[in-house]
């Protein structure tokens, strides 16, 4: 098996991956749209991307990449966020931190209270905060990366465990072309963007569910792109979109809005 995820090696994505399927074959990519857009034009390939952290909250890009793709969610994967300040060989004094803008965010309390002074430098992912560390002549230099990271490229831990919260964890999303069977114990995610806007236009999009039963675990929205005010709903709802009330639900909201179901699966929660 092909997995197509975000990149270059050491990163959680690689890290939930390789926990996921030990045996597949990992195709790393420069972004999540990248990872997305791989598994659209590879039929024989999956993706694993990450839709949501405990403490930073949902990963716009992955909902965005999922909602212009014809891929399904399978299913979801719980991974636990173990964040290390690494260094490569000898260092006494730490001046300079790579950190992606995620992971700095889930260890800001830590940076803040011992490396106050040391200056932060953004990457584009923990993979990559590990391979320029791995790679920099400069001395003093450190880096927030996963354990995964720290073997692959050789380095050092001085601080393990530096996540604010120690019950960090990014939701997984395992996407490709395929369906998945109800489990009975199903979540279907959603992204609507409405026809027309109108005052009480929520509210009726919510009673579409609750008068059925069904149950909103998670609504957000995000802009559409297009003009100023202009926004998709995503919605979680508990059920598998072949069940009866989820089903005469999504029909009812596709008459006020454009609905594409990203994915019923498994729930892991």
């Amino acid at each position: 098996m092909k997995i197509a995820t975000l990149g270059p090696q050491g990163t959680f994505s690689h890290e939930a991956a390789t926990r996921l399927e030990p045996r597949a074959e990992i195709i790393f990519q420069r972004t999540i749209r990248d990872a997305v857009e791989y598994v659209s034009a590879n039929r024989d390939s999956a993706g694993l991307v990450p839709l949501e952290n405990s403490v930073s909250g949902t990963v716009g890009e992955t909902l965005d990449a999922l909602t212009e793709s014809d891929l399904q969610i399978e299913r979801e994967v719980i991974h636990p966020v173990i964040h290390h300040l690494a260094v490569k060989g000898e260092t006494d004094r730490i001046t300079t931190i790579l950190a992606h803008p995620q992971s700095y965010s889930q260890c800001e309390k830590f940076i803040r209270s011992n490396y106050a002074e040391a200056h932060l430098i953004h990457t584009s992912s923990n993979g990559k905060s590990a391979e320029m560390l791995r790679d920099t002549a400069e001395k003093g230099w450190g880096a927030i990366v996963p354990e995964l990271a720290i073997q692959l490229y050789g380095l050092r831990s001085v601080h393990s465990r530096i996540q604010d919260n120690r019950y960090n964890v990014t939701r997984f999303v395992f996407i490709s072309r395929n369906s998945t069977k109800p489990s009975g114990y199903d979540r279907t995610s959603l992204s609507l963007y409405p026809q027309v806007d109108y005052p009480g236009l929520l509210h009726e999009m919510l009673g579409h569910l609750s008068s059925r039963g069904v149950n909103l675990s998670k609504i957000e929205s995000r802009p559409s792109k297009g003009r100023l005010g202009d926004y998709i709903f995503y919605m979680d709802l508990q059920g598998h979109q072949s069940d009866e009330r989820v089903a005469e639900a999504i029909e009812a909201l596709k008459k006020m809005a454009f609905v594409r179901v990203l994915g019923s699966y498994p729930r892991q929660y």
